[in-house]
């Protein structure tokens, strides 16, 4: 061949192989990484293409590098990558408020909450009320008793003051809250409790006497609502958070959602479930299942019974360490079978906030009756901490997921065999007992009652121990996460239990490009390691919405 044609040769095949392998554009190419797709066959791959938010291919370096044209090209430096997280459950307006409020988590005594609330006062001054949320009386000294109000009446006489316990089932109001409230000694609320001794109230008011207590509270504004919710999607995109699960929304926060994503003020996305108030119940019948920008709604909230912590979960038998309270369900049966039958007829999921086994039995048992010739619903139980043995099946037979928390475990565990007793203990927080027979759990942490991070829910679930390590060998190990089950409980299993799976959940071609980058990989890393782990960067539909930089 002569060099002229040779040339020529070389130059036709060079255009060629570039028409090929570049004849298409993306807006954003990531490369040189470790990319956990978490699709059905778990594969990792080295790198992914991206345009108009989704993406385009993922695979080999060279395949993707090659096939399309692309100014902006990242190199992960071989950091690993996954799908966005996804909180599973969690209260995000509420999460917002705490930004703003006295924050007791972790307080070691009464005396430290008190310290904690002088010390807002003076850094905040002229509130017209004190709010906070978070103390926990098992880490006090005596962790059976609840607080009492008598020094908050002392120190703040004219001023109403209401802390929320962790859980959010209990707290403690000060006697000017109580008056606001319009309640005394002969007060009685349906589903609540308003604590005495010896004919005077304590200050500590359960479950559905909070929601009479609130009602007094001055509400945000809307400005307020909207500044803080945008602080706290920030701090959302810094644990790598892209879609959340909001567990519970009142009609005047759905039409404050429903503005704020219209006009794409607010971009994570959010999975909300209607609180069955009439007109929500009202909203959801005459719309149906609505999808506007990142904002879906398809599913009913209900609150079946209380919490562990404050002895409010409903159980079949009394408490071991109050032998004379089992608890209590917050709504009549006939109630309960209206919103299922309704969520049936309508499309929509029932989430059910279920803590003590009698509630569990409860609501697994109307589930059966309502849904168990509807294929497909994805019916949920939100926590499922403490359930009777036989009650494990419902999970298999009728296909309800389990919707869980981890933290909730390593939180509870240094008192949960104290309120249940060594016997029912064993089916508490029985999260691979739940995955075996559901085949899938969906994993959230409850903020604000827990911290939002992502990777303290993936290292409770694989290790069963708190911060600090303890215990040294797990509580009840046997029910821990394999890393590759908690990784999909966070993504896939999660976005799949809201009908999400087309869209989000994993990395493949055609989906949103959500995803986290992290400065370690939790899947391979010693398990010390994870809690040291941080996130490096938060995509939402291929743009970046966080950066550690």
């Amino acid at each position: 061949m002569k060099p002229i044609k040779l040339i020529y040769f070389i130059s036709s095949a060079l255009i060629m192989l570039s028409s090929c392998y570049q004849g298409d554009t993306a807006d954003l190419i990531i490369h040189n990484a470790r990319i956990y797709s978490c699709d059905s066959d778990f594969g990792i791959y080295q790198a992914m293409a991206i345009r108009d938010g989704k993406i385009l291919q993922i695979g080999a370096e060279r395949e993707i590098l090659n096939g399309y044209k692309c100014d902006n090209i990242v190199d992960a430096e071989l950091k690993p990558i996954y799908p966005g997280f996804y909180d599973a459950h969690c209260h995000f307006l509420n999460y917002a408020k705490t930004l703003r409020e006295v924050n007791l988590v972790g307080a070691k005594s009464f005396d430290e909450v008190i310290s904690r609330i002088d010390q807002f006062v003076k850094e905040n001054p002229n509130n017209d009320w004190i709010l906070g949320r978070g103390w926990d009386q098992t880490l006090w000294e005596n962790d059976s008793i609840f607080p009492t109000n008598e020094l908050l009446n002392k120190k703040y006489p004219n001023t109403p003051i209401f802390i929320k316990r962790i859980d959010g089932h209990a707290g403690l109001a000060n006697l000017k809250a109580l008056e606001l409230a319009g309640f005394n000694e002969y007060t009685n609320i349906d589903g609540g409790q308003i604590i005495k001794s010896n004919g005077v109230l304590t200050g500590i008011i359960i479950d559905n006497a909070i929601d009479s207590l609130v009602k007094v509270i001055p509400d945000w504004t809307e400005e307020d609502k909207k500044q803080y919710l945008i602080k706290a999607q920030q701090k959302l995109f810094e644990q790598g958070l892209t879609s959340i699960n909001d567990a519970g929304v009142i009609p005047a926060d759905r039409d404050l959602f429903l503005q704020l994503y219209k006009d794409k003020t607010l971009l994570i996305n959010d999975y909300m479930m209607l609180y069955t108030d009439d007109d929500n119940i009202e909203f959801a019948s005459q719309n149906g299942i609505v999808k506007k920008n990142a904002l879906h709604i398809r599913s009913f909230k209900i609150i079946a019974d209380g919490a562990l912590g404050s002895w409010g979960a409903c159980l079949h038998k009394p408490y071991t360490d109050k032998s004379k309270q089992h608890g209590h369900l917050l709504h009549q049966i006939n109630e309960l079978k209206d919103i299922a039958n309704l969520a049936k007829t309508i499309g929509y999921q029932v989430n059910t906030h279920a803590i003590g086994d009698s509630a569990n039995t409860v609501m697994l048992k109307l589930y059966a009756e309502i849904i168990q010739d509807k294929p497909d619903h994805r019916w949920k139980i939100e926590h499922a901490q403490v359930l009777r043995p036989q009650d494990f099946d419902y999970f298999e037979t009728i296909g309800i997921i389990p919707s869980i928390q981890p933290t909730h475990c390593t939180s509870d565990m240094r008192w949960a065999e104290k309120r249940l007793g060594k016997d029912r203990v064993k089916y508490a927080y029985a999260y691979n007992t739940l995955l075996q027979k559901a085949g899938l759990v969906a994993l959230g942490t409850d903020f604000p009652i827990e911290n939002i991070s992502v990777l303290e829910t993936f290292y409770a679930a694989i290790s069963r121990k708190d911060k600090n390590g303890q215990p040294k060998n797990g509580f009840q190990k046997e029910n821990a996460l394999s890393r590759k089950d908690a990784l999909m409980g966070i993504t896939y299993w999660a976005a799949f239990s809201n009908f999400e799976e087309h869209e989000r959940g994993s990395l493949e071609t055609g989906k949103n490009a959500d995803f986290v980058i992290l400065s370690k990989d939790i899947m391979r890393i010693d398990e010390t390691d994870i809690l040291k782990t941080f996130v490096l960067s938060t995509y939402l539909n291929g743009k970046k919405v966080f950066s550690a930089n």
